[in-house]
């Protein structure tokens, strides 16, 4: 997942402030994600819980849903208002609200069991779901992140065509 988000993000990067905003986020999730579950070559696959990288993988995600829900998603439909994208914006935000609830549910019924009977095997399952549904996440904010980048690129457009319109 992070070698998908450093493609996307040296495709798009730069493109958008609120974009580019989206994907440092995105990133920091994932840095802690890996760093909780311990994704590093030639580590055994059930290793024993590290409670500092879950309580900093824990805190990024909810963070991560905040900020999306109450601050990146608010910004990219009021970025959209007037546009064709909003239509297709509403049309996704229902799906990230549902993705949202999903991941809170596994946090509060399966993360925390895992934690609480340092059950390794358990723990691996429910990051391995964890990291399924985050990759549907990040399926659908791509789209967002799509529709953002077409509102600017019809914005430059009508910049760059407005010089050419005779003036009155």
């Amino acid at each position: 997942m992070l070698n998908q988000l450093e493609n996307l993000a040296a495709r798009v990067g730069g493109c958008s402030e609120l974009v580019d905003f989206c994907l440092h986020a995105r990133k920091q999730l994932l840095i802690a994600y890996y760093q909780m579950a311990g994704l590093k070559p030639n580590k055994e696959s059930l290793t024993a819980l590290d409670e500092n990288a879950l309580d900093n993988f824990c805190q990024n995600l909810v963070d991560y849903l905040s900020t999306g829900h109450f601050t990146a998603y608010e910004r990219f439909i009021k970025e959209l208002e007037g546009t064709e994208q909003l239509a297709q914006a509403a049309l996704i935000y229902p799906s990230l609200r549902a993705n949202t609830d999903h991941i809170m549910q596994i946090y509060d019924t399966y993360l925390e069991k895992a934690i609480e009977t340092d059950d390794a095997v358990d723990f691996q399952l429910t990051l391995s779901l964890v990291g399924e549904v985050l990759a549907e996440r990040f399926v659908l904010e791509d789209k967002f992140i799509k529709l953002a980048l077409e509102k600017v690129a019809e914005n430059q457009m009508a910049n760059d065509v407005a010089p050419l319109a005779p003036s009155a």
